[in-house]
């Protein structure tokens, strides 16, 4: 996620609307993004430290040093700083402060006796002296070691990535977001479950679903920074959606009235996000398969749908595993399928579908759950 400052430099405010603007992959940004990749790469055994001043002297007095290093905040997210030393750093610091002054002298008349310290502190641990004075500082950010990056971006994905991170991060000043959803809707709540977004839904008035998401600026809200973050967090979510729009309440800083910020399907934003599969387990795929395998197209009048209806239930939602629907006289059935033993599993399973109270939901309970008959 991006700092906040270099969100706001890409924001375009105008009649009470706010747009981020996207980068252009052009020849220009993309040089820069391949120039900040090979800076990286150069400097994989470098300190943060010595790599933070290598962008700086890259970005030197270029107007544009909020892309910059916005493009390099993402391509850093690719990096791994994260090898443990090989004692604790406050370990490290109390046995070399332990032996007075030369433990940790600079000067130069003091540097012989310190490396002295270092070898016979090292040997206790059995480390080399650079390996112990490395230590010695390796908890303070600036000191770790650029150890590889893992994330190899091509530029121009890149700047999709950049362009998906200003976005999201429109939404660190939200009060609401308002979404129609029309499809994926397992995928969607996933990711409101997992970033625990405090919502509403209803169903759409014409068709899918309508859900209302609390943002920082809400009046429900209090941890504002962290919950911020997971607002924003959430939005490439919707982009595993085929059919959604987004209208959400934003203020960023310096402006005093709430502007409406809108995205909907068919950006060209690209979400990083995994959707599920085509199906969660094996007794669905064998369920879908063995549902072809008896009904060809030619002789079918019920046509087999995968979790195109959701069933509110008090402040959660039932996602059914499949429908059924009716080609001559449209209507449906929805089924779910009951596949594990587990007892926890069951109860809420049941608890769920007792609260659901729908008469057109069929349980399809496999013999080999092995569950008792009631």
């Amino acid at each position: 996620m991006l700092k906040g400052e270099l969100i706001r430099s890409r924001l375009d405010k105008r009649r009470g609307e706010v747009r981020a603007r996207r980068l252009r992959a052009d020849y220009h940004w993309l040089e820069v993004a391949e120039g900040i990749n090979r800076l990286l790469r150069t400097h994989v055994g470098r300190t943060r430290g010595e790599v933070d001043e290598a962008l700086r002297a890259f970005e030197g007095d270029s107007l544009d040093y909020p892309i910059i290093r916005g493009l390099a905040a993402v391509a850093l997210g690719g990096c791994d700083f994260g090898r443990e030393p090989v004692v604790g750093p406050a370990e490290a610091r109390a046995a070399l402060w332990a032996r007075g002054p030369a433990g940790v002298g600079v000067i130069k008349s003091e540097r012989r006796e310190r490396a002295g310290v270092l070898r016979e502190v090292a040997a206790g641990y059995g480390v080399g002296a650079a390996e112990l004075e490395a230590a010695m500082f390796a908890d303070l950010a600036e000191e770790q070691i650029l150890q590889g990056v893992e994330q190899v971006w091509a530029p121009a994905d890149l700047i999709g990535r950049y362009n998906l991170e200003v976005a999201r991060g429109v939404l660190y000043w939200g009060r609401e977001m308002r979404l129609w959803l029309g499809d994926h809707y397992k995928d969607i709540f996933k990711y409101i479950k997992l970033f625990k977004l405090m919502h509403e839904i209803r169903e759409g008035a014409g068709g899918g679903y309508e859900v209302t998401l609390y943002g920082p600026l809400s009046p429900f809200v209090t941890s504002t920074i962290r919950y911020g973050l997971a607002f924003a967090k959430f939005m490439p979510a919707l982009l595993l959606a085929d059919e959604w729009r987004m209208e959400a309440d934003v203020r960023p800083p310096g402006v005093d009235s709430l502007c409406r910020y809108r995205l909907a399907s068919g950006t060209d934003l690209a979400t990083h996000f995994k959707g599920s599969g085509a199906f969660d387990s094996k007794l669905e795929a064998d369920f879908a398969a063995e549902f072809e395998a008896k009904y060809t197209q030619a002789e079918r009048v019920w046509e087999l749908g995968r979790e195109d209806e959701m069933i509110l239930v008090g402040d959660t939602v039932m996602i059914p595993d499949f429908s059924l629907t009716n080609k001559r006289d449209g209507r449906r059935v929805l089924i779910e399928i009951v596949g594990f033993w587990h007892p926890k599993y069951i109860e809420r399973k049941l608890a769920k579908v007792a609260a659901a109270g729908r008469e057109d939901l069929i349980l399809l309970i496999y013999e080999g759950a092995k569950v008792a008959e009631g």
